[in-house]
């Protein structure tokens, strides 16, 4: 009984991510700025998404910019909650851009999931279409 008991109990103890496709690092490989239609191709520049945590970096030794994910399998949009209210500038980097309803002191982003699969994302926010591949 015991024994039975601990094989139950014992899934419910790990945390496991229900993000689907869009969990795992990712390689920006174009963004498209869609306010004058220019085109950067950065050579370091990654999203990295597990759990509820999403997480913009430049490569080490570059800084990183984490926020609080909002995302439920399967939605067409993801909600990033930078709390500790990353510059304007710094979130443009990525083709992010903060919706004008944030709460003071933070930074929230929606982006839309225009394509994902298992090897290639692509995301639009209001001011770029960000394309990404699986890194």
């Amino acid at each position: 009984m015991l024994l039975s008991l601990l094989f139950i109990a014992a899934p419910a103890c790990r945390r496991a991510s229900d993000n689907g496709k869009i969990d795992g690092f990712w390689k920006i490989t174009e963004i498209r700025y869609t306010t004058d239609n220019s085109v950067v191709n950065p050579p370091n520049r990654y999203i990295g998404i597990q759990l509820e945590l999403l997480q913009l970096n430049m490569g080490s030794p570059g800084p990183e910019l984490t926020a609080v994910l909002n995302y439920h399998k399967g939605d067409a949009q993801i909600g990033a909650d930078f709390r500790y209210n990353p510059t304007d500038a710094q979130l443009a980097q990525y083709g992010f851009v903060a919706d004008a309803s944030s709460a003071p002191g933070t930074k929230y982003c929606i982006l839309d999931i225009e394509h994902v699969s298992s090897s290639r994302m692509v995301l639009r926010s209001p001011i770029a279409v960000i394309t990404c591949r699986k890194y």
